[in-house]
């Protein structure tokens, strides 16, 4: 670009796809290296939010740009709330869509996100957090005891 009669200048808009770093020089002078950082755009659903224990939930959704074959979180917040941890790891797929399944066993409340951690083109990001509760299975969905297991061995022995 150049400048006008002041020595100011201005730019076009830009919407860089991969975090960038700005500089100007002219006249011998240069200014200071600004730093852009672009994140991923995270889309984010989840198949149910109330679900009984021992019952497969889906995280599901798309990141922008492509990202085929990139890792992809299913995080768990802890206990104290103050931080998340990973529970499932995925690939993202084909059209850089994704679905993670996940088995909650514990029943009450949980709150779970979704992370796509950053890589040297762009920084990572997370979607908005998910509270699922978990409610005592259903008689009907659990597996019979297995024949001849319902007694236990005497002590000492083994069966």
């Amino acid at each position: 670009t150049t400048t006008d009669g002041s020595g100011n200048y201005t730019f076009p808009a830009q919407s860089p796809v991969a975090s960038t770093f700005y500089q100007v020089r002219g006249a011998g002078k240069a200014s200071a290296v600004l730093y852009e950082g672009v994140k991923d755009v995270l889309t984010a659903a989840v198949s149910a939010t109330t679900i009984p224990a021992g019952q497969p939930i889906t995280f599901s959704g798309a990141v922008t740009p492509d990202h085929t074959g990139h890792v992809i979180y299913l995080e768990r917040q802890n206990a104290a709330g103050t931080s998340f941890h990973v529970v499932e790891v995925a690939v993202i797929g084909a059209g850089s869509t994704y679905s993670i399944s996940h088995t909650i066993y514990s029943v009450g409340t949980s709150v779970y996100r979704v992370k796509v951690p950053g890589d040297p083109s762009n920084g990572g990001t997370v979607s908005p957090n998910f509270t699922i509760t978990t409610t005592p299975p259903v008689p009907s969905t659990l597996k019979p005891e297995a024949p001849g297991n319902s007694t236990q061995p005497s002590l000492g022995q083994v069966h």
